[in-house]
């Protein structure tokens, strides 16, 4: 039983519901997804867009897709969050570096571990909890007696121990008990390659809030510093760091790093029938440590970057005008979504699911009133003005729009929903922006729209329509001289 009220523990339920890692294991196609996604992408690898596509070409028809291509699929995962997209490098030869996100690493191993039918409640494992067990209850106790005799009892085996190896005798281990110790150690080692990432994606949250956030007063400027620096400090207190420097030490200390090879290979050679997904995990240890660490440190520079931007964007007042001008630019958009739109959202929520309202006859509705509805006003005639929008170009991480920018289209040009999916999580500011400076290089009017994703400040996932215009050149790298140009 838990301690939390039922609103209270549907509200944890329903967010861990609307994660993007839910949310790939609910797909339709799992199956398929899963499987490529093992094959070429695993372990945090990272894989050029042009190679992967070529590889997801060579592999649809055996998972039942033969109807997509490979670079729609990238797209698609990308749009759905389970998919980073970075341009690695500068000029004409740059590539698109495409790797998992935490979410879909999550899933992944989540499904590899019902394949494997991982289980714990093996023959040795009752000793091994025992043995644990008492270790910590010794620490805990008060009792000076009871460690006195714990350790002395540690010595008196281990003595004996070394007269049995003095006599010539060794006793021939137990292969069972050995196993299942390996394989529970296994699966640990296979969760800390997966979560040591985390300590990273926390920094990410916590700077992610420097740009996002639009407090239109001094207090609210200085809040936003002083909750960032709180969340600083707790993230230097937590499990999650504590963990990440732990390894980061062992990978970096010789001694240790040798003596862990050489144990993992003794293992490994001795006992030849465990599980080769296992084997591969103790045998490539290091080296998938040590990509989840450069990892982190990718994103504790990117995080370093942001700060310096926020402090170095000017005082307490000039940040105070820029949100005042978000506020106004946020405040057009709502006036503009008032005025005369059709199929507008009622607001109202049906407590129906997905495959409910999908189902012919499992939704009814009784109209009482049969008055019809009151006609929506005109919308003024002319161009609307949208020159609001422009203030956002303040709250975003302008630097790196532009440098997303100036990487994609050195290799041609490129549409705006393919921009949009080069940005990692983006908000309605990075897809107005873009959007904003792809109408300086093409005003073409007529063009179709495509629908992309982006990120809400309360974390859900929406979608917009924007048309597809094309980057051609590349942009101003500086948020001043973008913002004097907007």
């Amino acid at each position: 039983m838990t301690d939390l009220t039922i609103e209270e523990l549907f509200a944890h339920n329903d967010d861990v519901q609307k994660s993007r890692a839910v949310r790939l294991l609910a797909a339709k196609n799992l199956a398929p997804y899963i499987t490529l996604m093992e094959r070429h992408l695993d372990r945090s690898a990272k894989v050029s867009e042009p190679q992967l596509v070529a590889k997801l070409d060579r592999d649809l028809d055996a998972v039942g897709l033969g109807e997509q291509s490979g670079l729609a699929l990238i797209k698609s995962w990308a749009s759905d969050g389970w998919l980073h997209r970075a341009s690695d490098g500068a000029g004409p030869d740059a590539e698109n570096v495409c790797s998992l996100t935490e979410d879909a690493r999550s899933a992944l191993a989540f499904v590899r571990r019902l394949r494997r039918a991982d289980s714990v409640a093996t023959g040795g494992s009752i000793a091994g909890i025992a043995a644990g067990l008492k270790r910590v209850a010794t620490q805990l106790d008060g009792d000076p007696s009871r460690l006195r005799a714990d350790i002395e009892a540690q010595i008196a085996e281990l003595q004996s121990y070394l007269r049995a190896i003095d006599d010539g005798y060794r006793p021939e281990p137990d292969i069972v008990d050995l196993e299942d110790e390996t394989r529970a150690i296994a699966y640990q080692m296979e969760q800390v390659i997966t979560d040591i990432v985390r300590y990273g994606s926390m920094q990410n949250e916590i700077t992610a809030g420097l740009i996002d956030a639009a407090e239109d007063s001094d207090s609210g400027f200085r809040d936003r510093a002083r909750r960032m620096f709180a969340d600083y400090d707790a993230l230097f207190d937590s499990r999650e760091r504590a963990s990440y420097a732990a390894f980061t030490r062992t990978i970096q200390d010789p001694d240790q790093r040798a003596a862990l090879r050489s144990d993992i290979a003794c293992v490994a050679e001795g006992l030849p029938e465990l599980d080769p997904g296992l084997r591969d995990v103790m045998k490539n240890f290091f080296k998938l440590v040590s990509q989840q660490i450069a990892e982190v440190s990718r994103i504790e520079q990117r995080c370093a970057q942001r700060i310096r931007r926020f402090f170095a964007a000017g005082t307490t007042e000039q940040a105070r005008g820029r949100a005042r001008q978000l506020n106004d630019a946020l405040a057009a958009g709502h006036a503009l979504l008032k005025v005369s739109t059709a199929d507008s959202p009622i607001d109202a929520e049906l407590p129906i699911g997905r495959s409910a309202a999908a189902s012919i006859g499992a939704l009814s509705f009784t109209i009482k009133d049969t008055a019809p509805p009151v006609l929506a006003q005109e919308a003024p005639s002319g161009p609307l003005d949208l020159s609001g929008f422009s203030a956002l170009a303040t709250q975003v991480d302008m630097a790196a729009l532009a440098d997303t920018v100036n990487r994609a289209v050195a290799g041609g040009p490129v549409s705006l929903p393919d921009m949009i999916s080069h940005v990692d999580a983006p908000y309605l500011g990075d897809v107005i922006v873009l959007w904003s400076l792809a109408l300086k290089q093409d005003n073409t009017l007529d063009r179709e729209s495509v629908k992309v994703k982006f990120r809400s400040l309360d974390g859900q996932d929406r979608v917009m329509e924007v048309p597809q215009l094309m980057f051609r050149e590349p942009v101003l790298a500086t948020l001043e001289e973008e913002g004097a140009a907007l």
